[in-house]
């Protein structure tokens, strides 16, 4: 299925330097969290329920199209999301789940647009320290009396996206987060210390 709705979301982000965008969709009285990254490769978007911990991805292949079929596991969580008993004589069509959504995808997004750390965190599936997801500072390894733990990595790609894992790999750097909200750092300039 191609969503076409995609395409300026993606110009949009792209003039302003944005790899991430977070916006909402409603569907049936459920709101959803919808992120947009196309730091990887395919293109990924995470559907996640707010109020709830059901999530889900789908790829973004070539030309912003996607698979709209999910599989049994998924389609059932998202009709019990959404409140729906099953009706042979009007069954849920995850095409038309897709072409709502499609029609309602913004058109331009902005840097207030880029989700957080902390957003990102219900809808994923995080391995380490899984309560902490307010990003504190880096912690630069020597290589010889410590290093990178493999977790740690793959909570960073997870909620900083895949250029900053990729730097942190490189560099031997761990982020290092904390489960106290007064002690985030907000500042997103100060992610682009890996990169010095």
């Amino acid at each position: 299925m191609h969503l076409q709705g995609l395409k300026p979301l993606y110009i949009s982000m792209k003039q302003q330097n944005i790899d991430r965008c977070r916006f909402t969709f409603s569907f049936r009285g459920t709101v959803f969290d919808v992120l947009f990254f196309i730091d990887e490769s395919p293109y990924k978007l995470l559907f996640g329920a707010k109020g709830t911990r059901f999530s889900f991805t789908l790829a973004v292949e070539g030309g912003f199209t996607i698979k709209s079929f999910l599989d049994n596991e998924i389609l059932n969580k998202l009709c019990k999301v959404l409140g729906l008993q099953y009706d042979s004589n009007n069954p849920f069509s995850t095409k038309y789940f897709f072409e709502e959504f499609n029609n309602r995808i913004p058109g331009k997004i902005s840097k207030k647009d880029i989700p957080a750390p902390y957003e990102i965190a219900p809808y994923v599936n995080i391995k380490e320290d899984a309560e902490k997801v307010y990003f504190r500072n880096w912690r630069f390894h020597d290589g010889i009396k410590s290093n990178v733990r493999p977790e740690n990595l793959e909570k960073t790609k997870l909620l900083l996206g895949n250029k900053i894992y990729i730097n942190c790999k490189k560099k031997n750097v761990s982020s290092c987060w904390t489960d106290d909200p007064a002690l985030d750092n907000k500042d997103i300039e100060d992610f682009n210390k890996i990169y010095e």
